[in-house]
């Protein structure tokens, strides 16, 4: 096999020439429409999905209020807890694990 050598400006020149027809021809891809059909199942799998994040995002909304909330009533200094509360949150963390 033999390699010839080609001058940068030769390829250079072959490139542009090329670039500038490639550009000029309409292009196939444009001419080309693509379509997709989802099936009953997979429509309802897209529905829960987006059930499911509305709900996540409404999830967070309603901590973040009740995060600030229980922020200005300790910064306030109204928010009281008693032991008995406490004894129970720890009994029922323990529970859970």
């Amino acid at each position: 096999m033999k390699i010839n050598s080609v001058q940068q400006s030769d390829a250079i020149s072959k490139y542009v020439n090329n670039v500038g027809v490639a550009s000029s021809k309409p292009s196939t891809a444009s001419r080309i429409s693509d379509s997709v059909e989802l099936s009953e199942g997979a429509q309802k799998y897209s529905a829960i999905i987006k059930a499911a994040r509305e709900a996540a995002e409404k999830i967070g909304t309603d901590e973040d209020a009740k995060v600030a909330d229980i922020t200005a009533r300790i910064k306030n200094n109204t928010y009281k807890v008693t032991d008995d509360q406490i004894a129970d949150s720890i009994i029922n963390g323990l529970s859970e694990k």
